[in-house]
């Protein structure tokens, strides 16, 4: 009973390590999307942004509690810098990119369009 309560809490370590990475770079995102969302200047940039945001909002588990998130967004935000900025928001980016992508891979091929004889 011992070694199967050790291996079960190896395993909840071991997830609960892999979920906090995704948390962190979830949280990055978060934060640079809301700001590239107000402040940019282009409009394309400024939609990209707002979609991020809320792609990466959606990731927040259920189960997160408002201290938690304060904690998490107090640590990934000392982590971003002006230098590191405009790449990481990128990276977010295709993040939501990819995830379209794949969407859009399952949808059915449109049929060709049909040609018609001219002059009928």
């Amino acid at each position: 009973m011992k070694t199967v309560t050790i291996a079960l809490g190896a395993a909840l370590l071991t997830m609960s390590g892999a979920a906090a990475a995704q948390t962190a770079t979830d949280a990055q995102c978060i934060l640079l999307s809301n700001v590239f969302a107000k402040d940019a200047k282009e409009p394309q940039q400024q939609k990209a942004a707002e979609a991020a945001f809320y792609f990466y909002l959606g990731r927040v588990s259920d189960s997160a509690t408002a201290a938690q998130l304060k904690t998490l967004f107090d640590t990934q935000g000392k982590t971003i810098t002006d230098k590191t900025a405009g790449d990481t928001m990128n990276k977010c980016v295709q993040g939501v990119q990819t995830k379209v992508n794949l969407l859009q891979s399952l949808a059915p091929a449109k049929p060709a369009a049909q040609q018609t004889p001219q002059g009928r």
